[in-house]
């Protein structure tokens, strides 16, 4: 092996070791990596009985009653509904307005043809093939051609409008089951007339505990994301899961903080835990990805 080689091959292994050590991460780095998630541990408010009234959204008529005392219901499930037939009407009607897209298109491939033409016109005015009277002419023409496009998104833009506000009427015209759990009262009955905010329907679940917790905005952004939350009773030592089943606006601070509703299963309660006003210690994420843990008592309400 020549020196010239030998040169060479070093080289090139010098240049392989500092891509290697640019590109290989940093022990810091590793350890920040493999850090656990910020958390914050909360006191919880008292825990609850897990009780869903469900109310009427809309004012109307009971035209069906899909379900009596003691049913078995899933979260979600439908439980009655009011008159729908104006309701569907409107909706049906501004989907079909929304969907109409014939004059839309139109506009469209009329601004695109009109652009070609002031395109070639703008080319025979170059080449000194037309008077630059017929250029204008060209142009104005496309930019009226634009405004009717424009104009006919505009109309879109507010059919769809329309079809959400329709949209979110026919819906409210039905009761759904907030929880998994049993219906427990049944307070109205077909052909029965219903106002506004009217309690309907309550459907509770026994075998959990609704357990409130007030927390910022971020922190109930990401226990929602995780699903679920590492809860401890002030009576016991046990570590427990959590499900997250909601979040609500905290009164007094809109925008501000938040109610996290988390249930906890009574079967996993430590053993002789009186389940009325139990009170836990939860380890909500702190939504700002900074490392510290803190310990901090907040009120539910």
């Amino acid at each position: 092996m020549n020196n010239r080689t030998m040169l060479s091959r070093m080289h090139h292994l010098w240049i392989v070791a500092v891509i290697i050590t640019v590109a290989a991460p940093t022990r810091a780095e590793e350890r920040q990596a493999n850090k656990p998630a910020a958390a914050t541990r909360v006191e919880s408010g008292a825990a609850e009985q897990v009780l869903e009234v469900i109310r009427a959204k809309r004012a109307g008529t009971l035209v069906a009653l899909m379900v009596k005392p003691g049913d078995v219901v899933s979260k979600d499930q439908v439980l009655g509904h009011t008159e729908l037939d104006q309701a569907k009407w409107n909706c049906d009607t501004a989907r079909a307005n929304l969907e109409a897209t014939g004059t839309l298109d139109q506009m469209f491939w009329q601004y695109k043809a009109l652009t070609t033409t002031r395109e070639e016109m703008e080319e025979s005015v170059r080449k000194r093939t037309a008077p630059k009277s017929r250029l204008q002419f060209a142009i104005n023409m496309e930019n009226w051609a634009k405004g009717q496009f424009q104009a006919q998104q505009e109309i879109k833009k507010l059919q769809q409008i329309h079809l959400d506000y329709y949209q979110k009427e026919y819906d409210s015209r039905f009761f759904h089951s907030p929880i998994d759990g049993v219906v427990t009262e049944v307070k109205v009955a077909l052909g029965q007339a219903v106002g506004m905010g009217a309690p309907a329907f309550t459907v509770s679940n026994d075998s959990h505990l609704s357990v409130p917790v007030t927390v910022p905005a971020a922190a109930a952004a990401a226990a929602l994301e995780a699903g679920k939350l590492s809860v401890r009773a002030k009576q016991g030592a046990a570590t427990i899961w959590a499900k997250v089943a909601g979040v609500t606006e905290h009164p007094g601070t809109p925008g501000g903080k938040k109610i996290l509703h988390l249930w906890v299963n009574k079967s996993d309660l430590p053993a002789g835990a009186n389940s009325q006003d139990l009170k836990f210690d939860v380890l909500v994420p702190d939504g700002t990805g900074k490392s510290t843990s803190t310990s901090t008592t907040a009120d539910a309400a």
